[in-house]
Formats: C-alpha cells, structure tokens, sequence
C-alpha cells in the first residue's frame, strides 16, 4: 500500500496574500460603483408615495468636522466655524425632512435612528436636540427605537454624553483606530489614552446599552507590537462591539491621504499579523467574529442576532435591522429601499440649493427590477451575514466551479443533493467572505474593483 503525502494547507497569511486582490465591501449589490445620474429625484419620491406601515430606519449624516484625519474618505467639511455652520444645516435638514414627508402619503414609524458623519459630536447640546425634535417632529419614534450616534472622543465630555443618553440614544460608537501616540501623529488624529479611557466611563456612567469603538490595522507606522498595545487598552475598555477595518489606501481617490507616505505603511505581511492577532486575542476574551470586520460580546444584540440568522448589511455595515427601509438625509446620505438605492448631492452646498429649490436633492443612485440580480443580491446578502447559501447548480455553474477552487484552499465546504449546491464558509474563510461573495458578482469576474483585502 502507498502512502500519500497530503500537503499542509495554506496558513492564514499566505491564503490573504494569494487572494489579495480588490473586492467591494458589498454593503450593497450592485455596488455604488453603478450608480448613476440618470436616477435621481423623481425616483426617490415615487418610492417614498408608496404606501406603506412598515417602520423605517433614519440615516442622519451630519459633515462638519474640526480638523481632517488623513486616512478618512467619509465626506465631511472641516471647519472650526461650529455654530456658523451649523445654523444653515440645519436649517436646510429641517426643509429636506419637510420635503420626505410630504412625499409620503402618510406618516412613518422609526424602529432605527443612526447620527453619522462627519462628527455628530460637532453639534452642541442645543443644536443636538433642535436636530432630535425635527426627527421627533416628522416621525413616530418606536418605543424600542435603536438609535445610535457616532462621536469623537478628542471632544466628548461627561456633560455631552449625559445628554445624548437623556435625548434618547441607547447606542454609541467612538473611534480610536490606533492608541500610539506616533501612529495618531501620523494620520491627524491624536486622542490622549486616557481621554480614551474617560469617554468610556462616561458612556458607561450615562448607561448607554451598547458601545462600538472602531479600530483600523494598516495605518502608517503601525507594527503588530503597537496594535498589540491598542488591543490590550481595549481589553480594558470592554466595549461592546468593535468594529476593526482594514486601511484602504486610496491617495489617487482621496486626497487627503497623500499626506500619508507609502513607505510608512506597514507590509503586507504586517498587517495580516496583526488581524490575525486581533481575532485571537478578541475571539479568545468573550467576542463572537460577526461578519468579515465587526466583534460582539455572546450577550450583545448584533452577535444573538448573527446566531438566530437575522444579521443584515448595508451601508453602515451589518446591523439587526433585518430588511428594514433605509432613507438617508443630508449630504451624501444613501437611502436604500428593494429596487432603489440613491444618494444625496455630496457637496454641502449643492445639497443646501437643491433642498432650497423644494427637490429632493439626490444626486445619483441605482434602480434594479431584474429578477437575476436580486436573486444575487440575496445570495451575496447569505454568504457576507450567514456565512452559508444554497444554490440551484444547474443555473449557477460558473459559480459552482469558483467555489470548488475556494474549496480546495479550505475557504469553504460544499455539498450537494437535488440539484442543490450547498455552501458553508469555515472559519478560515470568513477572513475571505468578500472574495468568496465576490464568486456571485459577474462584474468581478470581468473586472476587479474595490479595496484590497489587506
């Protein structure tokens, strides 16, 4: 009898460096590499006529920001104006929600709220509860609503994080990317550890149920031994949630990030070490992996949601929101129904005219009825939230073949009976659920685009 030799499979490492390639983050399929000019107003408020008693879920993106940090590629405005700035915003925003409800042939429940940006946190206490009671003024507000802020440490104060509890948020989420002083140095964005450390005492003391705090691996002079450290602060800080990106670097797209210098970036090799740490380390101190870059403790409500089968994606990442519709208001918000997904004008000024002139100011978006594409959406939606997906083989034989490739590299296990493939990611492969997603999106086969993995 001869014995075979089996290879040892592929390490992490060298699976992320085989399959380092750009995907999309699909927060969306199509993705908003599709959208287009030719969808805009005339959409938005035909979908928003439609009758419905389905509650919603509120984007707020709020622009304004005190000083730029070099690897962001959210839209923003950075001014030091505050008030100056703020005034008209508003002002604008309380006409843009004017112009959403009269579109609507009846008024909507909220079940979600979210404040994003920008930096929420820019308004003050008073301009925070005008922009709540404009909300209030137009909608119902569930008695169970989830509303989240996202804040700035650098400014948050006891005082402030008192009163957004007291205003009605119930969850928060605060960015601290890195806890090096060099490596904040590096992307304009120095936060003290011990603000840090303050912030969440003040969140915890304002009993907010749930806290995210946002790390990112891949920032210019970040080793593994100093995104250890930052691991290590945030054992201490025990949030709820983390949600750990990987840094793109697009200084041909975003501008801004040319104050950043290549040479600075840690390799490749680096940073698959320090995700691979994280994971460890996170999933070794009580946090279920949910999705490809999101954390939750057992008890926290994003990772019972990921067990029971009710994760769901969009545009601010995975959520328990099941297939609630999304309206976006303000600059750049997207707004995400069945067949329509849109955009609003990005520039601040733009957005403020268009409102100004009574139109809905989309500036872009993407309408899809096709039967085949929705049917992707739905397998991409499966395989990025529930890490499995079932297939009719006889229609999906291109992709069947894709992921026999996959499976050979341990990335997925597959199975089939009745015509049926089925799908199951492993634990391996949820490092790579873009690309393993990415099998069912044909515009990948024919040209890459996205971000790289690592």
């Amino acid at each position: 009898m001869t014995a075979t030799t089996l290879s040892p499979a592929p390490s992490p490492i060298e699976l992320l460096l085989k399959y380092d390639r750009p995907v999309p983050r699909y927060t969306s399929y199509p993705t908003a590499a599709a959208f287009s000019d030719a969808v805009g107003e005339t959409q938005l408020r035909a979908q928003l006529g439609q009758a419905s008693t389905d509650p919603l879920s509120l984007y707020v993106h709020v622009p304004f920001c005190r000083h730029a940090c070099w690897y962001c590629g959210c839209n923003r405005v950075t001014t030091q104006l505050g008030s100056k700035v703020v005034a008209p915003y508003l002002d604008t925003l309380a006409r843009e929600l004017e112009l959403v409800a009269a579109a609507m042939p009846q008024r909507r429940r909220l079940a979600q709220l979210h404040w994003g940006g920008g930096t929420p946190n820019y308004l003050n206490a008073e301009e925070q509860a005008q922009l709540w009671g404009l909300i209030a003024h137009h909608f119902d507000l569930e008695s169970e609503l989830e509303a989240s802020i996202e804040v700035n440490p650098e400014f948050l104060s006891r005082d402030q994080a008192l009163q957004l509890r007291e205003l009605g948020f119930n969850r928060i989420s605060f960015g601290i990317q890195d806890a090096n002083p060099e490596v904040q140095r590096a992307v304009n964005r120095v936060v003290a550890e011990e603000q840090l450390r303050r912030s969440m005492q003040w969140l915890r003391e304002a009993a907010f149920e749930s806290v995210n705090v946002d790390l990112i691996c891949g920032l210019p002079l970040q080793t593994p031994e100093r995104f250890d450290t930052t691991l290590e602060l945030v054992r201490e800080l025990r949030p709820d949630r983390i949600s750990l990106f990987s840094f793109a670097y697009l200084p041909e797209q975003l501008p801004m990030q040319r104050k950043i210098a290549a040479e600075d970036l840690p390799s490749q090799r680096q940073r698959i070490t320090m995700l691979e740490n994280a994971n460890r380390q996170l999933t070794g101190h009580g946090y279920d992996a949910i999705g490809m870059d999101h954390y939750a403790l057992s008890g926290d409500a994003l990772a019972v949601a990921a067990r029971e089968g009710r994760l769901h994606r969009n545009f601010q990442g995975y959520t328990t929101g099941g297939e609630l519709e999304l309206l976006g208001v303000g600059p750049t918000a997207i707004s995400q129904f069945t067949h329509l997904t849109c955009q609003n004008e990005r520039n601040l000024k733009t957005w403020a005219a268009t409102v100004a002139a009574g139109r809905l100011p989309v500036e872009r978006g993407l309408e899809v009825w096709d039967a085949e594409v929705l049917e992707r959406r739905e397998l991409i939606k499966e395989v990025m939230c529930h890490f499995q997906v079932e297939l009719e083989l006889s229609r999906f034989s291109q992709e069947w073949a894709d992921l026999q490739a996959l499976a050979a590299d341990g990335l997925v296990q597959l199975g089939q009976s009745g015509g049926l493939g089925r799908v199951r990611v492993t634990t391996e492969g949820r490092w790579l659920i873009r690309t393993i997603a990415a099998v069912f999106d044909p515009q990948q086969r024919q040209r890459a685009s996205g971000s790289r993995l690592v």
